[in-house]
């Protein structure tokens, strides 16, 4: 069974936006398929199990969605102009640590890193906490693509500030599998 989504939508008075979290498993891959379970991916040599060739193991992430309301429109999300960002086990420590103490973490992504297309798009996320996680903590992304800039901000209350926590505490031990 695939783990549910968690979702935080702010859109009242055509203000903030929508978060929404997404837990990836750890799998392998050959680029066209993936295993979850090594069934595919692994083979047994001489008593250990080796991966085959052309597979890679890929460790989990949560993946992150952010987007705002549509101008002028109360609860009506532009999911059109949302940015994904898929969060690693450090990127999860980060904002734990943020969740936590209020210090707050900026992340950067290219996308395109150590590859032709490094630097073709940005991402950046801030977490801050600028009274305290009791009272809440701010999601802003930025994005730049080809001449596309795009911003969105969620707050989050103390309650589900509470609730992220406790799933990312968890989705780092199984985005490791372990």
């Amino acid at each position: 069974m695939f783990p549910l989504q968690y979702a935080v939508y702010k859109g009242t008075g055509g203000k903030f936006g929508a978060l929404q979290f997404n837990l990836q498993r750890p799998h392998y891959t050959d680029g066209k398929d993936r295993d979850f379970t090594g069934s595919t991916a692994l083979e047994d040599s001489g008593g250990r199990r080796k991966l085959k060739e052309g597979w890679k193991e890929r460790p989990g992430c949560v993946f992150m969605e952010i987007t705002s309301t549509k101008e002028g429109q109360k609860n009506v999300y532009d999911w059109d102009q949302k940015v994904i960002m898929a969060l690693s086990v450090n990127d999860m420590g980060k904002i734990l640590l943020t969740l936590a103490t209020g210090v707050e973490c900026k992340i950067m992504h290219d996308p395109g890193a150590k590859s032709e297309s490094q630097g073709a798009i940005k991402k950046w996320l801030s977490v801050s906490s600028p009274q305290g996680t009791a009272k809440g903590v701010m999601f802003t992304v930025s994005m730049q693509a080809a001449g596309d800039e795009r911003r969105h901000t969620v707050p989050l209350t103390g309650d589900e500030v509470m609730v992220l926590r406790s799933l990312l505490q968890r989705a780092i031990a199984t985005a490791q599998n372990w």
